[in-house]
């Protein structure tokens, strides 16, 4: 009887935005985040141990398809065993993996660690859904956009760290020493998890004689994408496209930087620290409106202004024309994904969260993939602003879709 002790407390937290299990992932994220150094310089260290923008882009793709084998199980696993077994084991299993790229010889082989690193997925769903399942519907963007604050404000300082690091050191130097010190970070984000994180999936009857194998099967073709009610799948594939087209750019923002503009690794520390920092102070109020006024119209909105603010990053020149591009494409952005995440929660009943997160992260995961491989050709073949004008029509088209088929819920999902 204790796992439905723990799941009647948790709904009964559910009043608070800061549950205990919001409080666990938003602690956990947080300790995380100190280590976003490594994302933010693993381009440029790619390309200075030999890899090109296109292998980037090709090694990307490659873990995006690893992640869509992976995500289906870790959808299962969330709906039919439990949601905290498997957030907390691969949070352990994460504190490896920086390890490992610290070491690694040559581009070859740090390629295929991020791939092998891609597994990690497995326990995104569970992770979403525990969210989901620990804020009440008429808070939901608010409470979403509040843990992604908290997971993310000690990012602010990450990038200078590293860019602090790589200026001392050199770039290959100052780039392992950075991966040692996320491998501790990660370590140090897995205790909350461990010690605070309760289960929310309600046990299975005990009478169940079907084996979990043939369950999980089952599960995996229920419910079929097709079949989903029609908001939710535009919603999803809208999502999707947002992804091509952040990853059509996401690991050429710094290249462009480096390359066109001419800052250095510690400029551009500083910029994504700024960027950061406007993110946590725009998205709680943010989230709030989106609650208040409707979640399609805030994600119509932050949209359609992120085009035009692509368009003048490329026209920058300078390190005061990066910022300022950087920090409106930031307050144009920062909204869509706390309303978008918010929305498909009121359109996803509970018991199926984890298997439709995985279908969204599957999704998701595959346009980012393909986008860093389209974006990384167009960097290469076609010119270093190509990229940012492919992210610009993938806009677009998400926007033109969540206008024309999405629409929010009359009753909203708990």
């Amino acid at each position: 009887m204790p796992h439905v002790t723990a799941i009647t407390q948790e709904k009964k937290q559910n009043h608070s935005i800061f549950s205990t299990n919001a409080s666990a992932i938003a602690l956990s994220s947080a300790i995380r985040a100190l280590s976003g150094f490594v994302g933010v310089y693993l381009p440029l260290y790619f390309v200075q141990i030999g890899g090109t923008t296109l292998t980037l882009g090709l090694f990307t793709f490659a873990a995006s398809l690893i992640q869509l084998l992976f995500l289906p199980i870790g959808g299962i696993i969330a709906d039919s065993y439990g949601r905290r077994k498997i957030i907390v084991s691969m949070a352990f299993v994460g504190v490896i993996f920086p390890v490992f790229y610290a070491f690694a010889p040559d581009w070859r082989v740090f390629g295929l660690l991020t791939m092998l690193a891609a597994v990690g997925v497995v326990s995104s769903p569970a992770t979403r859904a525990v969210v989901m399942d620990s804020i009440p519907p008429e808070k939901r963007t608010t409470g979403i956009t509040a843990i992604q604050v908290v997971s993310t404000l000690p990012s602010v300082v990450s990038p200078s760290l590293g860019g602090w690091l790589v200026l001392q050191h050199g770039l290959e130097n100052g780039f392992k020493m950075a991966c040692i010190y996320a491998s501790v970070l990660a370590f140090l984000s897995a205790l909350p998890l461990f010690v605070l994180l309760k289960e929310t999936l309600e046990p299975k009857n005990p009478r169940k004689t079907d084996p979990p194998f043939r369950d999980g099967i089952l599960a995996l073709t229920r419910p079929s994408f097709w079949s989903l009610p029609p908001s939710l799948k535009a919603l999803i594939i809208s999502f999707a496209l947002v992804a091509f087209a952040n990853g059509a750019v996401s690991n050429y923002y710094i290249m462009y930087a480096s390359s066109v503009v001419g800052l250095t690794a510690f400029d551009w520390g500083t910029v994504v620290s700024l960027q950061l920092l406007a993110a946590c102070v725009l998205k709680i109020p943010g989230g709030w409106l989106s609650d208040r006024f409707g979640k399609k119209r805030a994600m119509t909105v932050s949209l359609l202004t992120t085009i035009p603010m692509i368009l003048i990053f490329t026209l920058s020149q300078s390190f005061i024309q990066v910022v300022i591009s950087a920090l409106l494409l930031v307050t144009a952005g920062v909204y869509y994904a706390p309303a978008h995440e918010a929305l498909q929660a009121d359109l996803t009943p509970r018991l199926m969260r984890g298997r439709i997160n995985a279908a969204w992260d599957m999704s998701s995961y595959f346009a980012v993939g393909l986008g860093a491989l389209v974006g990384g050709f167009a960097y290469q073949a076609l010119g270093p602003p190509v990229p940012f004008y492919v992210f610009a029509v993938a806009e677009l088209a998400a926007a033109l879709l969540l206008i024309n088929k999405v629409k929010e819920p009359e009753t909203r999902e708990a």
